[in-house]
């Protein structure tokens, strides 16, 4: 975990990059109105597609006034979270297994598993795969996209104690197996990875391995680092990652993009470094929870996602957890404190730019109950299971407002509309009370032209 130190130090190079005055700094952003109205006419224009319904009788004749239910019941952009407590101990009991699975699978249609070194292999040789694949298992029947998260890591919790035990040439080889045994081995399971995480604001993986004391204070050095450095232990993990499945999806993770411009420019040079290297790279990680009590400019969010589209690279939202804790709210943008109800306010601004931004690909939730939140407070769900606002508010954008659903009479043989990308279900009720239901999908850049031909 970051510590309180290293926290004062993201706080002490925000406040550097800011102006003396909050007002000064803000004063030639786009106002979030804007931002939020532009957001909303590229989501009606790159989230939706034109689809077109043929409708025929059973020996091929065109009908009209069909009455026809046309309801989409799965996402093409993948909206996560992490799916820890289900491969570890915090849900005592079936009923709150079963109410989890629940409360996930009506928001969720990605799933973020844990692959930290140090947990998932705390014994060396005994890696902890079962229960993953167990879980993998049941996302894939319930249309779950997984994810691992992550393969190379400098914090301790990427680096575990027995690594210390051994050469550092060993050590390496051991990392190099990691990955090739884990991108490998879960492919056609997992086959979305955060290869490596933070290497921006980490130490290099060698001067790590010369870090055995369990502090993470030393193993944060932001700026320390020249790009040539970060890109020479980078680099080689993507290539491991990539022969060991061709076909997998590999992120670089980082955090401080939004609020820190310095980090901001120090990766987007790593991913072009990276680029030029020719490294097997196919998505940008963006968190977005450091500084954790700031509320961003929703300027500052559109400035990153606009300067990161030009790297030609799917960005993934890929940690979010705002408080709901009493806090402060810092950063300048707002005055108050958090509340449940300005953690469901901020996170409908963030998804809504998100969503808004055609480069954008997913976005996680981080802490998905209390029982496990990595930052207290910042869970969609109280430790009983029950809904914060937040949930509630995600449940609306998700389910109702970007979800497309629709009833529609064919006009000769046919039905257009425009729909959200994703998976849908369409049915046709007989007059004898009978339905017949087809399934389609409505996919991004092609021509859908759905064809109906009923058994009646």
């Amino acid at each position: 975990m970051k510590t309180a130190i290293f926290y004062f130090i993201i706080i002490s190079i925000l406040s550097f990059y800011s102006s003396t005055s909050a007002k000064t700094f803000y004063e030639n952003k786009k106002s979030e109105k804007e931002l939020i109205e532009l957001a909303n006419q590229n989501i009606e224009k790159f989230r939706k597609g034109d689809v077109s319904i043929i409708v025929k009788s059973k020996d091929g004749k065109p009908l009209s006034e069909i009455d026809i239910e046309i309801e989409q019941t799965s996402h093409d952009f993948k909206f996560g979270s992490i799916i820890f407590e289900l491969t570890g101990s915090t849900l005592t009991t079936p009923e709150m297994e079963k109410e989890f699975k629940n409360k996930f699978t009506h928001l969720f249609n990605m799933a973020i598993f844990p692959f930290y070194w140090d947990g998932y292999e705390y014994i060396p040789g005994k890696p902890n795969w079962q229960k993953i694949e167990e879980v993998a298992k049941w996302c894939h029947n319930e249309g779950i996209t997984c994810k691992g998260h992550p393969l190379a890591w400098t914090n301790i919790a990427g680096t575990p104690a027995w690594l210390y035990d051994i050469p550092a040439e060993d050590a390496t080889s051991l990392l190099k197996a990691r990955i090739i045994e884990n991108v490998k081995g879960f492919k056609g399971s997992i086959d979305i990875w955060d290869v490596v995480n933070e290497a921006v604001n980490t130490v290099l993986w060698e001067k790590a391995l010369e870090l055995p004391d369990r502090n993470n204070d030393a193993r944060y050095s932001m700026f320390k680092y020249s790009i040539d450095e970060i890109a020479d232990w980078v680099a080689p993990c993507y290539k491991w990652a990539h022969e060991a499945n061709p076909d997998a999806n590999l992120i670089l993770n980082e955090f401080g993009q939004i609020a820190i411009p310095g980090v901001r420019d120090r990766f987007f040079a790593l991913v072009n470094e990276l680029k030029r290297r020719d490294v097997p790279l196919s998505g940008i990680g963006l968190q977005a929870h450091e500084p954790r009590l700031v509320w961003y400019n929703p300027d500052d969010v559109w400035e990153t996602l606009e300067k990161y589209s030009e790297l030609g690279l799917p960005i993934h939202f890929t940690e979010f957890h705002p408080h709901s804790n009493p806090f402060n709210i810092e950063g300048g943008f707002m005055e108050g404190k958090w509340s449940p109800e300005n953690q469901a306010a901020f996170a409908e601004m963030m998804y809504t730019l998100a969503f808004g931004h055609p480069s954008v690909v997913s976005f996680c939730w981080w802490d998905f109950t209390e029982n496990d939140s990595y930052i207290k407070g910042s869970a969609l769900l109280e430790k009983d299971l029950s809904p914060k606002p937040a949930y509630k508010m995600l449940d609306e954008l998700i389910n109702k407002k970007w979800k497309t659903k629709i009833t529609e009479k064919t006009d000769k043989d046919l039905i257009k509309f425009r729909g959200f990308y994703g998976k849908y279900n369409v049915s046709i009720k007989y007059p004898n009370g009978e339905k017949q239901c087809f399934n389609f999908t409505n996919t991004p850049q092609k021509e859908n032209i759905w064809e109906i031909q009923l058994s009646q």
